[in-house]
């Protein structure tokens, strides 16, 4: 169901489901590790003799907060050194010509802290894609030609494609901003002088390093014989060195003190605006479920039913999405559920409104601020909560569709330390009361300090009407209620008061 659809959609799903869909028969418990095992890796299994497919996961520490300084980018350019590259045995095209006729692929992710390595096959051709599988993780050819095709690969994702997309440019850049002096700052890509420093070398060392039993959690589920799962971890454990157990500590992040703005200079028609803060909370944690029913209720993404999109979009008709989010959420452009296996010790909170016309910025700006300082001070109503909760628990049972993205949670959830997500998400929200709701709000969500990104044209009028911090009356082509425009009194004067606003020329973003 497209969520999109509504409030009406949202309702009718939540009447559709009742209490809870039918539970998929791999969504269990998963099993534990083969008899024997001495591997230092992790494992997880969902086994499901009714599924033609099998879906192989394995997870490396091995994410950017890895990367040496200097070398920003060593991390996700090391995943595609294996994923998007020469094996010992045979060239890349060839790997590719021997995927094709199996409908598969080896796919790769490197996040801050973890690089993922993916794929999924019809369990008739489990064996040749093993084969396949294995020799493009353990015995990758490191080329020349690959490590320059690869390097340049992330050079244009950071100056062609994130700099020429608002919806990623902003999502990314607040970020870097949230955690400035974090080993989070920098996007997993790296920056462009950093893949510079970067060598050959450097990624058969970091591969070396990181790549070991140590830092893997190998995943399987589907339609696998019972003796696929030991037999493939003891060849891992074959190639793969032992390694140490252990995560690099995180320093806290930098608290927001004051709206300090970044403006980023594009040749654009529409202004994308970000703002949020660091979040000292994450899906192990008791707050993350209050929190995770305010932040629904302001605005699920990709959904029409939360407050901000009603608020800003339908009754105000001031662009097309207004969300909110308490974690990360991986490639919004492409994605309308939560992705696996971006796992993160240090999350932040974040509204999304874009895309503006210039004129109404300041405007939208202060409609997004407006609507979380109201819940920060009045909190949801019992109404509010119970049907915020309510969809929520049935919507979460969307994200857990596939059987690939089952295990991905399975995984993400035994890194977190916690009981499989999405039961965790029903059995909590199905003991929470509205106060706890609103404490976990009035405890977490600030809105006097933030970091906000504005991507627009002529930054240099924008910051000064900011700075300025007059009213912003918002002009309307047709009726409005009366009770938007009572609101829009409030709105329009609301001080935004900025402490700090820097200008930053699009070609700069990502470049060190």
């Amino acid at each position: 169901m497209n969520v999109r659809r509504g409030f009406a959609a949202a309702l009718l799903l939540a009447l559709l489901f009742g209490s809870a869909p039918a539970v998929a028969q791999d969504n269990q418990a998963p099993a534990g590790p083969p008899a024997g095992q001495t591997s230092g890796m992790e494992l997880v299994t969902l086994p499901n003799p009714d599924s033609p497919l099998v879906s192989v996961r394995l997870l490396f520490d091995a994410g950017s907060i890895h990367d040496p300084e200097g070398k920003e980018g060593l991390a996700s350019l090391t995943a595609l050194m294996v994923s998007q590259a020469s094996t010992q045995k045979r060239s890349y095209t060839d790997l590719l010509e021997a995927l094709y006729p199996l409908a598969a692929s080896i796919d790769s992710n490197t996040d801050r802290e973890v690089t993922i390595f993916s794929g999924e096959v019809h369990r008739d051709s489990l064996n040749a894609y093993t084969t396949l599988f294995a020799e493009a993780l353990l015995q990758p050819a490191f080329s020349a030609d690959d490590f320059k095709r690869n390097r340049d690969l992330l050079e244009s994702y950071l100056t062609n494609t994130l700099r020429s997309n608002d919806e990623l440019l902003g999502l990314e850049m607040i970020q870097e901003k949230i955690f400035q002096g974090h080993p989070y700052e920098h996007h997993p890509a790296g920056t462009v002088e950093g893949l510079k420093n970067i060598t050959l070398d450097d990624v058969k060392r970091f591969y070396k390093e990181r790549y070991t039993q140590a830092n893997l959690m190998l995943g399987l589920a589907g339609g696998y014989s019972n003796d696929y799962a030991a037999k493939l971890q003891k060849d891992i454990a074959a190639a793969l060195p032992k390694g140490q157990k252990g995560r690099p500590g995180l320093p806290e992040p930098r608290k927001a003190a004051g709206r300090t703005f970044t403006l980023i200079e594009k040749e654009t028609g529409s202004v994308g605006v970000s703002f949020g803060f660091p979040l000292p909370v994450t899906r192990a944690d008791a707050d993350y479920y209050p929190l995770m029913v305010a932040a629904s209720y302001l605005g699920e993404h990709r959904s029409s039913h939360g407050r901000l999109f009603q608020e800003l979009r339908e009754k105000r008709g001031l662009n097309y999405g207004n969300y909110a989010y308490i974690e990360h959420y991986f490639a919004p452009p492409q994605t309308n559920n939560p992705t696996p296996n971006v796992p993160r010790r240090d999350q932040y909170f974040s509204v999304w409104i874009r895309p503006v016309v210039p004129a109404d910025a300041q405007f939208a700006l202060r409609a997004g601020l407006y609507e979380v300082q109201r819940l920060h001070d009045k909190g949801l109503t019992k109404e509010e909560f119970e049907l915020a909760r309510d969809f929520l628990v049935n919507y979460s049972k969307l994200w857990a569709q596939s059987q690939e993205t089952r295990l991905g949670i399975h995984m993400d959830s035994k890194r977190y330390g916690m009981p499989y997500w999405i039961d965790e998400i029903e059995s909590r929200l199905k003991k929470l009361t509205v106060e706890d709701v609103n404490r976990a709000v009035k405890k977490h969500l600030h809105p006097d300090n933030y970091e906000a990104v504005i991507v627009t044209a002529n930054a240099a009028q924008l910051k000064d009407t900011l700075q300025k911090d007059e009213p912003s009356p918002k002009k309307y082509n047709s009726e409005v209620a009366p009770d938007v425009l009572e609101a829009d009194k409030t709105i329009t004067t609301l001080k935004v008061r900025p402490t700090a606003i820097e200008i930053v020329p699009i070609g700069q973003v990502f470049q060190k």
